[in-house]
């Protein structure tokens, strides 16, 4: 079966939440169970990409809070992600929506 690339199938998931937002631990767990992966590798692995598209303009940060069960690190940042219009422009250039 093939599937979509990762970083693509991360714009749809928090693409798919637009109105509400998606958490990254949610969008890192969604991602882990449909791959088949698991453990701190692929969490790390997610959240860098996240980081990645953050930094290129492609999402927002809708809001953001400490992470208490330390799913990513007791007192690290949890964000809370929607696309923006230039992520979404570029998710029709690349055929992702």
């Amino acid at each position: 079966m093939n599937r979509l690339h990762m970083k693509g199938r991360i714009l749809q998931l928090i693409h798919e939440q637009q109105h509400h937002g998606i958490w990254d631990w949610q969008v890192t767990d969604a991602l882990m169970a449909e791959y088949g992966l698991s453990g701190a590798y692929w969490r790390g692995n997610t959240r860098v990409t996240l980081t990645d598209l953050f930094s290129s303009g492609i999402i927002e940060s809708v809001e953001e809070t400490l992470d208490d069960q330390a799913y990513f690190g007791a007192g690290r940042v949890l964000f809370k992600f929607r696309v923006n219009a230039f992520g979404r422009q570029r998710m029709l250039d690349t055929a992702l929506v």
